[in-house]
Order: structure tokens, then C-alpha cells, then sequence
């Protein structure tokens, strides 16, 4: 039976010995190399002595300075410069002193000499201080350099998982809030006779500030809206939310006075608003009304773009309206407008994100592509001409859309 704890018992204790990085045969490689540079040194200044000789001092002092500076280490890791250095520096030379004596010691028992041992050791005492304050002083700076490092590195692999977390709590507060959304869009579009409508959205981002809506106002009736909220992202999505609830609130059956005014839609939530939204935001709106008996549409445009009217025989009109946009200033004015529709007639609403929808040269898809996308598919009915829309300006901007894009179609039986 296998114990693999007890087969890596070597590896854990190497590593409570000596910190991450650290190799022992690499440092005695290190020392002799360091002896060898301290006897060309002394050759140089005409110093007498012996090359095995320092190599063993070297070795001797070098391993035992380590070793002290490794059961200090915790203890002045965590000291600040330069009061780790001003505790580490008298450390260092008392261990200096202590590795100079016990390196004599083999020292004077292989090669006794006529002196005495306190005097052989005042004679290589030097030599092992020096190594010693080498050794020692540049492991330690090293050492400091690479634990801030370290210590550096685990701080920002700290700040990147909470990025990444707060990220990924960002984006599930998005897709909830797109499926939110969404269910405040109209699932299924209502339908009265001499009619056909179909709807279309096309969000740049996760959130989105169009509205739109097909409102019931009775058998013969339907309230056709349409919104651009100001900004983008999840304070355009708030806003949107509110102006959708206010709509529904104010064209609700049998509720408030002018309920058939698109005017005094316009009016009510243009108070609503600019009593409520922050300073700045405002909300771009057009709300008709269809009248199946009568053919008339009336509508009021709270500085939207123009909505587009492809006739049967090819004309083209832009039912015009120029009122204040929703929500700066509560005492702008709105009144009714009205247009009458004829058999064959097709009427697009839409958000400015299918007319500015660009594609690489910077070129808007415009009104002129909008009303070649509707002759070209007119003989397809309401659903045909929705999607050749979608599909035509998807394909002028290569799917890359800059702005919501909100698209209601009706098509006169």
C-alpha cells in the first residue's frame, strides 16, 4: 500500500527549510565562485594565503551565514526598510564572527599551524567577514526584492479575481435585467381588423432604452408607440421601465380623460417625466392611434425620428411632427396630428437605430435603403417586409449594431 504522504516528506521539508527559489547546490556553486573572485582579489593586493583555504572558509562561513539568515527570515520579512536592515546588519556580523570561528576549527585540525587558534582565527577572520557580508547582504536584498514581488503579484492576482468576480456579477445583473426586459416588451402583437402589425428589436447591448408597444384601447382601436430613452446601458434600461409603466398606466381602458389624445399622452408623461428623471436624461416618443373604422391615423411625435409612409402606388410621406422631446422642460405644449390611410399603404415606426445603423465607410442605412427594403418586400405582407428590415440593415452594418433598434410595421388591408 502506498503512503504518498510520507513519499513526499522530503519535498516539505525542503521547503519549510529553504524559501520557494532556493536551491543548495546552486549556492555552493555560488560560494565557489565567490571564493575563487576573493582569492584573485587578495593575489591582487599581495594578500598571503592559501586558495583551498578560502574556498573552505568561504563555504564554511557562506552556509552558516545562510542558515542564520533563514531562522531569521520570518521575523524580518516583515520589517520595513530600512529597520529590517539597521536589525539585520549587527545579525549578520555577529554571525560573522560565529562562522569565522567555526570555520577554523576543521581549519587548524587538518593543517595545525604555530600559532595559536585565537590567532589563526584573528588572521581568517576577515576573510570570513567579508563573505559573510557579501553572502549575507545580497541574499537578504534579494530576498526583500523578491518577496515584495511576490507579496506585489498575490495583490494583483487578489485585484484581478475580484474583477473578474464583480464582472461576472455585473453580467448576471445585465441578464437578469434583460429578461425583465424583455417581458416588458409585448410578447404578442395585438391585431384589429383592416390591419396587419408586426414588431422588431434589435438591443446594441445586453440592456436597452427602446420601447415599444401595441396598446388595446378597445375593439376598434390600437395605440402604436414607440421610444428612445438617452444613453445607453442599465440607467437607459431604468428609464425605459418607467416610461414603459407610465404609458400603460396613462393608456389603460377606461382610465384617465384623453386616453384618445395622443397629444395628451404626450403632455401627461411629459410632466411624469421632467418631474422625476435625472437632469439631462430625456425620452424621444411617438404614439399614434389606429382607427379601424375610420382609417385615420392620429399621432403626436415628442421629437422622434419621422415615421415613414410607403403608399400603394410608390409615394412616400413623412407624417411630421415637431414637437419638445419628454422629460427637460414639463411646460412644453403637444397637439394632435393626423393622417388618413389607404388601402396598400404600408407605415414603419422606428428608433434612429435602424437609420444610423453603419457600416464600414461610416454611411448611414438612411430613409432611401429603408424605402427600397419595403418595395422589395411589400408583396410578402407584414412578416415579409419586417424581416427583409432586420436582415438588409444587419447586413449594411455587418450585424454590428451601434444602437438599439426598435422597429413596428403596419401594413393597411
Amino acid at each position: 500500500m502506498a503512503y504518498p504522504h510520507l513519499r513526499d516528506m522530503p519535498k516539505a521539508a525542503t521547503r519549510k527549510l529553504f524559501p520557494p527559489g532556493f536551491n543548495l547546490l546552486h549556492f555552493q556553486l555560488i560560494l565557489l565562485l565567490i571564493a575563487i573572485c576573493v582569492r584573485a582579489l587578495f593575489w591582487v593586493f599581495h594578500v598571503p594565503g592559501s586558495l583551498v583555504v578560502t574556498i573552505l572558509v568561504t563555504l564554511f562561513t557562506g552556509n552558516i551565514s545562510i542558515g542564520s539568515f533563514f531562522l531569521a527570515r520570518p521575523w524580518l520579512l516583515y520589517r520595513r526598510p530600512p529597520w529590517n536592515w539597521i536589525i539585520y546588519l549587527p545579525l549578520l556580523l555577529c554571525t560573522g564572527a560565529l562562522a569565522s570561528i567555526l570555520a577554523e576549527i576543521p581549519l587548524y585540525l587538518l593543517n595545525p599551524r604555530h600559532i595559536s587558534f585565537w590567532r589563526a582565527v584573528l588572521i581568517d577572520a576577515p576573510l570570513g567577514t567579508i563573505v559573510t557580508v557579501i553572502v549575507g547582504s545580497v541574499y537578504f536584498a534579494y530576498d526583500n526584492t523578491r518577496s515584495r514581488l511576490e507579496a506585489r503579484n498575490e495583490q494583483l492576482q487578489s485585484q484581478v479575481q475580484l474583477g473578474l468576480m464583480d464582472k461576472q456579477i455585473h453580467q448576471a445583473d445585465l441578464e437578469q435585467a434583460h429578461e425583465i426586459q424583455v417581458h416588458l416588451l409585448p410578447h404578442e402583437t395585438p391585431q384589429i381588423p383592416g390591419y396587419q402589425i408586426a414588431c422588431a428589436w434589435q438591443p446594441a447591448r445586453t440592456v436597452s432604452g427602446d420601447y415599444f408597444d401595441v396598446l388595446v384601447l378597445g375593439k376598434e382601436k390600437l395605440g402604436l408607440c414607440i421610444a428612445d430613452v438617452s444613453g445607453k446601458g442599465m440607467a437607459a434600461a431604468l428609464l425605459m421601465a418607467n416610461l414603459q409603466a407610465s404609458v400603460k398606466a396613462f393608456t389603460e381602458d377606461g382610465g384617465h380623460p384623453g386616453i384618445d389624445s395622443p397629444a395628451a399622452l404626450c403632455s401627461k408623461l411629459n410632466t411624469a417625466l421632467s418631474n422625476n428623471i435625472a437632469p439631462g436624461r430625456f425620452v424621444t416618443l411617438f404614439y399614434g392611434i389606429l382607427d379601424s373604422s375610420s382609417r385615420v391615423f392620429r399621432y403626436e411625435n415628442a421629437g422622434h425620428c419621422l415615421p415613414l409612409l410607403v403608399h400603394a402606388d410608390g409615394t412616400i410621406d413623412f407624417p411630421a411632427a415637431y414637437s419638445g422631446v419628454l422629460g427637460l422642460f414639463s411646460h412644453w405644449t403637444y397637439s394632435d396630428r393626423e393622417v388618413q390611410l389607404r388601402p396598400g399603404d404600408v407605415l414603419l415606426l422606428m428608433t434612429d437605430g435602424v437609420l444610423e445603423a453603419a457600416n464600414d465607410k461610416d454611411e448611414e442605412f438612411g430613409y432611401q435603403r429603408l424605402i427600397a427594403s419595403v418595395h422589395a418586400s411589400r408583396d410578402q405582407g407584414v412578416h415579409g417586409i419586417r424581416q427583409r428590415i432586420l436582415a438588409d440593415v444587419a447586413a449594411f452594418c455587418s450585424n454590428q449594431f451601434q444602437d438599439d433598434a426598435s422597429l413596428i410595421v403596419v401594413t393597411v388591408n
